[in-house]
């Protein structure tokens, strides 16, 4: 094992465990900056991605022949869809909390509950297929995802346009079920 391979261990420890008690020690994964503000599902899905990838990339730079830092495509991709997921259900929220004019409180202005009750629950307080969906869908191909890396000797997987068609289906149903007005 050369030095860069050992460096880039290091290094993501350093990032995972960063990246871990961030989320975990902030309100990162909630809603709304406050403590008790319910926690997020498409902001844990970005969070988890994170926090696969960023440790992913320095083995990648450690243990790869050219020792280049690369990103592959399925890389950029597995962040972009949480990423762009993210911010528009950030932009439904603030819709929604500005033609609030029924009385009602949206569900980021509430309490939370248990971290799987808010991620799963939507807007009005009901299960969430989609949700549900969603977040089965980001445990399976995180899990495909490390498998493939760790198994290829720390290379990046490819994923095919049909998984990234899937993840934008579920990503998206998320969305139409976060957009309808409650």
């Amino acid at each position: 094992m050369n030095i860069l391979s050992i460096i880039s261990i290091v290094l993501a420890i350093i990032s995972f465990i960063t990246i871990l008690l961030t989320g975990l020690k902030t309100n990162l994964l909630r809603d709304a900056n406050k403590p008790t503000a319910p926690y997020s599902i498409s902001r844990f899905q970005f969070w988890a991605w994170t926090l696969v990838i960023c440790p992913a990339f320095a083995l990648n730079w450690g243990f790869s022949e050219t020792h280049e830092p690369t990103l592959n495509l399925t890389s950029l991709i597995l962040l972009g869809i949480p990423a762009g997921v993210t911010i528009s259900a950030g932009l439904i929220a603030s819709v929604h909390k500005s033609v609030k004019s029924d009385g009602t409180t949206a569900k980021s202005e509430l309490d939370g509950n248990s971290f799987w009750s808010d991620i799963l629950m939507d807007d009005s307080g009901q299960f969430s297929v989609g949700r549900l969906q969603n977040l089965i869908f980001t445990i399976v191909f995180i899990g495909i995802y490390l498998s493939g890396f760790f198994y290829s000797g720390m290379n990046y997987p490819d994923f095919d346009e049909t998984s990234f068609v899937l993840m934008g289906i579920s990503g998206g149903t998320y969305l139409i079920g976060k957009g309808q007005k409650k």
